[in-house]
């Protein structure tokens, strides 16, 4: 009895604290809706729930339904996903409270896995499919060059000293003592190669990226080269800055050429220059069957004439005076090309843009040729990578123009000059004009206009040596550089600067240009550092100055008779050894300007 007496009471006090705990549950519910119901009676009617993105595919996403705020900060990483959605959000992310209470908002909200049901589709998207063009391009011109390096391969297995290893690899990508200036021939580094990376350039320009992008493809395609296509090889440093900077320089000022005489008039001679200047942007246009934006105005020649441009083809015979006075066997030819692709450039009118890469593009290509060859020859490219442009030109009342135009922006070049001298070797410069400044003003004074600019650049190049002859012949070339050794030349870092200037009015245009350039050699860096017991330090100059006077022939065709002087002063020094060399040269003949 007595237990059943203890388990009747038990019951009852459990029976207790349930009461107990639900009226506390009750109480604390109420206390907690007390303010909404407050709220609520001070505001009755509450604003509509923020509406929900909606999500057509179902999505593994924690933040599946939150909605992106127009403004806010975009904190942390973008979102990563599964698949390379083009839809992944990058921003704040907002998630609906209820009722009156606030959002919570979360900057940058984390990362979302979506399992997309259609991975493919950003196959469809242009920039992919560009960048695969490219990439797929670029490959197959390397393969090229990888058949007939491996067809070459007794040229080239003089260079072989490393193999497909770690230790290897380790020496060319952690501690970099595998990555070395090599001892190429002068016309491979700094003709060959530029000329490779201009069509790599080309390649990924004519898949339709833009500038900037389509340098970084080339610069990628030059160390894939380096590191993977001569794997056995140390890695050239020359040839990573050569090749990318030097395809771009010229690359681009092509690949203007040929987007010129696209937009002209569709004819035989305009496509068939536009194929020759950008030939992937050429085909990748007939293949796609692209619409071709074609010029609203055009010249008489069919050309676009909505961009400021100029094309002159040059003949005439030049003369150089040396010990035996003056010698007339030399036949001067050329072509040079400007395009300034600003519409409002020397038009009336006021206006102040920004430019972008490639508006100003400029070529010059001229040569002098004798009976036992090319005597002279300079190739210099020069590309505006952006800047500013500002004009005021207006009618001054009696027929002419008063005002300005000025544009200014960063800029990059390309030189490749040679030049024989009488009783010494050859004078040859490769140089790379990684960046610079360039400032170009126009004036206007009725008839008369005077145009100034000035390109100013830091360099990085393959210079011959004028003092490295005289050194080796007395001191011998044990323990030098390489290159210097056995070829003359040498890798150096530098400066360059060309003010121009050119006067014009009615018929006549009087010009003059001075080029600068100083370069010093870059020690502890040869192919075989560790047998250089003499790294002797070289310095080299240029300077060039050249005045021309020329006058319109009265024809209905553009057709200029021209007088040139130029002067070239060359001077090296190596140790306590120096040489120089001095040249004047009188030109004459006839330009054809289109």
């Amino acid at each position: 009895m007595a237990t059943d007496a203890r388990a009747t009471h038990e019951s009852k006090q459990t029976s207790t604290r349930r009461i107990r705990r639900a009226f506390a549950r009750v109480l604390v519910c109420s206390v907690g809706l007390l303010p909404a119901s407050i709220a609520q009676a001070a505001d009755p009617e509450p604003p509509p729930p923020v509406p929900l993105d909606p999500i057509p595919d179902p999505v593994l996403d924690p933040f599946a339904n939150a909605v992106e705020v127009d403004g806010a900060p975009a904190l942390g990483l973008p979102p990563l996903r599964l698949w390379l959605s083009p839809d992944a959000p990058i921003g704040a992310r907002v998630f609906p409270g209820p009722g009156n209470a606030p959002p919570l908002v979360l900057a940058g909200a984390g990362f979302s896995w979506d399992l997309d049901p259609h991975p493919w589709r950003v196959l469809r998207e242009p920039r992919f499919r560009y960048r695969l063009a490219a990439g797929a391009t670029i490959v197959g011109l390397m393969s090229y060059g990888l058949a007939d390096y491996w067809v070459h391969m007794n040229d080239n297995s003089v260079d072989w000293e490393l193999s497909w290893s770690a230790p290897s690899f380790y020496k060319k990508v952690w501690t970099l003592e595998a990555v070395r200036f090599d001892t190429n021939k002068f016309e491979t580094n700094t003709y060959s190669h530029p000329a490779a990376g201009t069509m790599t350039y080309l390649a990924a320009r004519g898949a339709g990226l833009g500038a900037g992008e389509s340098f970084l493809f080339s610069f990628g395609g030059s160390l894939l080269w380096e590191y993977l296509g001569e794997y056995r090889e140390k890695v050239s440093l020359n040839d990573i800055v050569l090749t990318p900077q030097g395809g771009f320089a010229v690359g681009e000022a092509l690949h203007q050429l040929g987007l010129f005489f696209e937009r002209g008039e569709d004819n035989t001679a305009n496509n068939v220059l536009s194929l020759v200047f950008s030939p992937f942007h050429y085909l990748r246009r007939r293949l796609d069957h692209g619409h071709v934006t074609r010029a609203k105005a055009l010249d008489d020649l069919g050309l676009p004439a909505d961009a400021w441009h100029r094309f002159d083809v040059l003949v005439g015979v030049s003369a150089e005076t040396g010990k035996d006075g003056l010698r007339l066997s030399q036949r001067r030819i050329g072509v040079s090309t400007e395009i300034i692709d600003i519409p409002e450039f020397d038009h009336f009118g006021e206006v102040t843009k920004s430019l972008d890469p490639g508006d100003v593009t400029s070529i010059r290509l001229v040569g002098s040729v004798d009976d036992q060859g090319v005597e002279q020859l300079d190739f210099i490219t020069r590309v505006l990578l952006g800047g500013v442009y500002d004009q005021k030109i207006v009618p001054d009342g009696y027929g002419g123009r008063r005002g300005y135009a000025i544009f200014a922006g960063p800029s990059t070049a390309f030189n490749y000059a040679k030049h024989r001298q009488d009783g010494m070797e050859e004078d040859k410069l490769g140089v790379a004009n990684a960046l610079g400044l360039t400032v170009d003003l126009t004036l206007h004074h009725g008839k008369a206009r005077a145009r100034a600019s000035v390109d100013a650049y830091g360099d990085f190049g393959a210079v011959h040596s004028m003092a490295a002859s005289a050194y080796i012949g007395t001191r011998g070339d044990k323990g030098l550089k390489t290159v210097v050794a056995d070829k003359r030349y040498y890798f150096a870092l530098g400066a360059t600067v060309r003010p121009t200037l050119s006067l014009s009015y009615q018929r006549f245009e009087l010009g003059a240009q001075l080029t600068y350039d100083f370069f010093e050699s870059i020690e502890g860096l040869d192919r075989f550092q560790e047998r250089v017991t003499n790294d002797v330090h070289l310095r080299d100059q240029r300077s060039g100055e050249r005045v021309w006077l020329s006058y319109m022939l009265p024809s209905e065709k553009q057709r200029l008779a021209w007088v040139e002087v130029e002067h070239l002063d060359r001077w090296g020094r190596m140790g306590s050894f120096r040489a120089s060399h001095e040249s004047t040269k009188f030109r004459a003949g006839i330009t054809f300007r289109f």
